[in-house]
C-alpha cells in the first residue's frame, strides 16, 4: 500500500480542485473498489471545474454563472446567481468562504454557509486557474489569483477584500499556482517555474525548463519541492528553495497540462496521448503507465488508490501498479475527481454533480 504524505487531507476536506492548497492531489481515505452512485444533482450550466468540499458541504460553479452548495446527500442548500458571468475556473473553499473567478476577470467571495456575496474584485483580465489561499507573516489570510494574459498574481485580504499586492507580470498563464514552504509557485508560457514570496509577491527565482516547455497546468507542491508538466511532454521536479531542477522525465512527447498528484513514493499525471503515468518521486524514473483510452484529467491519490477521469468515464486504479480496479461512464465530459471522505465526486458538462462511494 502506498503511504500518502502526512499533509494528506483529512476526511471530508477538498478545498481546491486538486486537494489542499499545495495542489498535491492527495487524500488519506481510499474509495471502495466497487463504488456505487450515491446521488446525482442537476444544476444549470456546464461544470468545468472540479467540485470542492469544506465545512460539511460540496460546492460547484457553472458556466451559466450559478454557484451551488450541496449537503452530503446531494441536496441543494443554496444557489447564488451572477448575471452575465461565466465560471470556468475551479472554485476555492477557504475560511468559511467560497471563492471563484470569472472569465470576465472578476473574483467573487460568497459566504459558504448562506451563499450571500461577501465581496468582489475586478481585475479586467480572464481568470483561468484556481484561486488559492496563503497566510502572510502576522497571520493575515489572503487569496491569490492569476490574471491569465500576463501571469501576474494578485493578492487580496480574504476577510476585508483589500488588495495587498500584485506581482510582476511574467507571461501568459493558464494554470494554477501551488503553495508550499512559504512560497507560491506557478508555471507560464515562458517555459519556466516562477517562485514568489508570500509577503509581497517578490520574485525569489525563475527556474528555466528549456525550449517548448510551456506550463499550462497547475503546479503541485510538497514542502518546497514543486512538480509540473509541460507542452513538450516533459515533467519536472524542482527545489524552489535552491532555485534548481531536481530531475526531468522526458519519456513522452504528448503534452502534459494536468496537475500532478504527489504521494510519498510516486508522482502521477495524465498526458494528452490518453495515458496516465506514475514516476518515482525521488528519481523521476517511470514506474508504470496506464492507457485510459481518452485524454485524462488531473489524477488524484486516495489511500492506496488513484482516481482519474477520461472520456467522460471515472476510473479507479491501484496506485502502486496502475492496474484498473473499476470504471463507469458518467457523462460526455467530466471534471477531475474530488476525494471526499472515501467518496469520489465529479462535475459534468450536463450540469450534474455525481457522488460515488460505499453503498
Amino acid at each position: 500500500m502506498i503511504a500518502l504524505l502526512a499533509a494528506a487531507l483529512a476526511q471530508g476536506e477538498w478545498p481546491t480542485y486538486h486537494g489542499g492548497y499545495s495542489l498535491d492531489g492527495a487524500a488519506r481515505e481510499a474509495p471502495p473498489d466497487a463504488p456505487v452512485r450515491l446521488w446525482r444533482f442537476k444544476g444549470e450550466g456546464r461544470i468545468l471545474g472540479t467540485p470542492v468540499a469544506g465545512g460539511g458541504r460540496i460546492y460547484a460553479a457553472t458556466l451559466a454563472g450559478k454557484v451551488y452548495a450541496l449537503d452530503a446527500a446531494g441536496a441543494q442548500l443554496w444557489k447564488a446567481e451572477v448575471a452575465k458571468e461565466e465560471f470556468e475556473a475551479p472554485a476555492l473553499f477557504a475560511d468559511g468562504a467560497l471563492i471563484v473567478g470569472s472569465l470576465a476577470g472578476t473574483l467573487y467571495a460568497f459566504d459558504a454557509a448562506t451563499g450571500q456575496e461577501r465581496w468582489k474584485v475586478a481585475f479586467d483580465d480572464t481568470i483561468q486557474g484556481s484561486a488559492n489561499r496563503i497566510e502572510l507573516p502576522g497571520g493575515t489570510r489572503a487569496v491569490i489569483v492569476i490574471s491569465q494574459s500576463d501571469g501576474a498574481i494578485h493578492c487580496v485580504d480574504l476577510a476585508e477584500r483589500k488588495p495587498l499586492w500584485t506581482s510582476a507580470a511574467v507571461e501568459r498563464c493558464d494554470g494554477s499556482a501551488g503553495v508550499g514552504g512559504g512560497r507560491i509557485v506557478m508555471g507560464s508560457c515562458a517555459s519556466a517555474l516562477h517562485v514568489l514570496g508570500v509577503e509581497k509577491g517578490e520574485k525569489a527565482a525563475d527556474i528555466d525548463l528549456g525550449a517548448d516547455c510551456q506550463v499550462a497546468g497547475g503546479v503541485a507542491m510538497s514542502g518546497t519541492i514543486a512538480y509540473a508538466g509541460s507542452r513538450g511532454g516533459k515533467v519536472f521536479a524542482a527545489d524552489t528553495a535552491a532555485g534548481r531542477l531536481l530531475w526531468t522525465n522526458a519519456d513522452r512527447e504528448a503534452e502534459v497540462f494536468t496537475t500532478p498528484a504527489v504521494g510519498e513514493r510516486l508522482v502521477l499525471f495524465g498526458a494528452r496521448d490518453g495515458k496516465v503515468f506514475a514516476l518515482d518521486r525521488a528519481t523521476g524514473a517511470k514506474a508504470w503507465e496506464f492507457d485510459a483510452g481518452a485524454k485524462p484529467s488531473s489524477p488524484i491519490l486516495a489511500g492506496n488508490r488513484a482516481a482519474v477521469s477520461a472520456g467522460g468515464s471515472l476510473l479507479i486504479l491501484e496506485a502502486e501498479s496502475g492496474k484498473r480496479v473499476w470504471s463507469t461512464k458518467v457523462s460526455d465530459e467530466i471534471t477531475s475527481p474530488a476525494a471526499v471522505g472515501g467518496r469520489l465526486i465529479v462535475g459534468a458538462d450536463d450540469g450534474t454533480v455525481t457522488a460515488f462511494g460505499k453503498p
